[in-house]
């Protein structure tokens, strides 16, 4: 009996360290819960934990971590003493870090002009065998990424805000890169991001001309997302019929000069054989040029279509929508989100039942979103039009005014 209850003390903690002798996988999961200033002071716990800290893979310096560091330990200081200290912080963790860096996310605050630290940083992590790197930087001067970045042979996924990406002349493009999202970046020469990419993201990006390597037969681009950018080459679009392109967002979110280059459905489209969930605002629909009611080539495929900012007082977007819609014989999803403008009743006139080619119904449209309505008339025809073509249709919600009606 006394054996027994020296042996529970002992398993109560009187002489074992249940946590230093877990798994690594679990004391991994431990630190993912600490801010990385907390997880690097382990390494002074015991030399057990200083191993761990150095093969510790990801390296995550967010706004709590910026929150922390500024507030509480620097909160009277001038901005060049925080800039120094935090400077010097971040710099302290990387040197005492020897393993493999997989994982780092830097949020760049406002105010705090890190920049010439960072490419110290990125240099790194270069060497550290990167693979997921995301960099948020809010300053109002654009960040110019190092040229140690185009040798993060690693990388997988890609994250910039803000930041300026000039290729060196002999840059062949990245190995291992499979999903990439720019936000604000301006791009200043011929790049690729390598034959792996599949989901690519460009928001209020500048220099996308310079990516056109991303739309021949060989890259296995599945998902493509372009936000307000002016400097797309559509014949780029007509030349992919071996794209494995199966997500495509076109939004230019204002009008823009490329609304003055009319693109053609059936170029766009025909060439897009694997295309299934397609998304086009008011503004793209404008572009496009109206001609036939129906595409030559229907695209089979496509099984959930998202049209935002329609227009129903537009005539271009009214046939646009629609010849979409009936050459989609496939189509299982319909969203349309209506621009906020008055309607008049004489506005689709023209707008019946046989608008819809008979051999082109939507036979597969099984869920109809209507958003923005005001009841009108011309939204009215609208529905009941949909109602009338789709003979699988299970559910259409009406949205008007954050109210909705099933």
């Amino acid at each position: 009996m006394a054996s027994n209850a020296k042996t529970r003390r002992l398993d109560c903690g009187a002489t074992v360290d249940r946590i230093s002798n877990l798994p690594i996988h679990l004391k991994h999961l431990i630190l993912d819960r600490l801010p990385v200033d907390d997880v690097a002071r382990t390494s002074v716990l015991s030399k057990a934990w200083s191993d761990i800290w150095i093969m510790y893979p990801n390296l995550v310096f967010d706004d709590e971590f910026f929150s922390r560091l500024v507030s509480k330990k620097f909160p009277t200081e001038d901005k060049q003493v925080q800039l120094s200290e935090v400077s010097k912080t971040i710099s302290n963790i990387l040197l005492l870090h020897s393993g493999p860096i997989l994982t780092f996310i830097l949020n760049v605050p406002l105010h705090l002009p890190l920049h010439q630290s960072m490419n110290v940083w990125i240099k790194k992590i270069s060497i550290n065998g990167v693979r997921t790197l995301e960099l948020f930087n809010r300053e109002p001067v654009d960040y110019k990424m190092p040229s140690s970045f185009f040798s993060c042979s690693n990388l997988t996924r890609l994250w910039l805000v803000k930041c300026i990406l000039n290729p060196p002349s002999k840059f062949g493009g990245f190995c291992n890169l499979i999903d990439v999202t720019l936000v604000v970046v301006r791009i200043t020469g011929d790049m690729s991001f390598g034959t792996r990419l599949k989901q690519l993201a460009l928001l209020h990006c500048s220099g996308v001309e310079h990516l056109g390597s991303h739309f021949k037969n060989c890259n296995n681009l599945t998902g493509l997302i372009i936000v307000d950018s002016e400097e797309i080459d559509w014949h780029l679009f007509q030349c992919t019929p071996k794209m494995q392109l199966k997500t495509l967002e076109l939004e230019f979110g204002r009008e823009t000069d490329v609304m003055k280059k009319v693109i053609n459905l059936d170029k766009l489209f025909g060439n897009m054989p694997r295309i299934n969930n397609l998304y086009l605002d008011g503004f793209f629909l404008e572009s496009l040029e109206r001609n036939a009611s129906v595409l030559k080539r229907p695209i089979t495929t496509l099984e959930k279509l998202n049209l935002e900012g329609v227009r129903l007082q537009n005539l271009v977007h009214i046939h646009n929508a629609l010849c979409l819609i009936r050459s989609s014989p496939n189509l299982r999803y319909l969203r349309l989100v209506l621009a906020p403008e008055v309607y008049s009743s004489n506005n689709m006139d023209s707008l019946d039942a046989s608008m819809l080619s008979v051999d082109m119904i939507p036979h597969q449209l099984k869920t109809v979103e209507i958003q923005e309505m005001i009841g009108s008339v011309t939204e009215l025809q609208l529905v009941k039009l949909l109602l009338a073509s789709t003979p699988s249709l299970k559910c259409i919600k009406i949205q008007n005014n954050n109210i909705a009606f099933f």
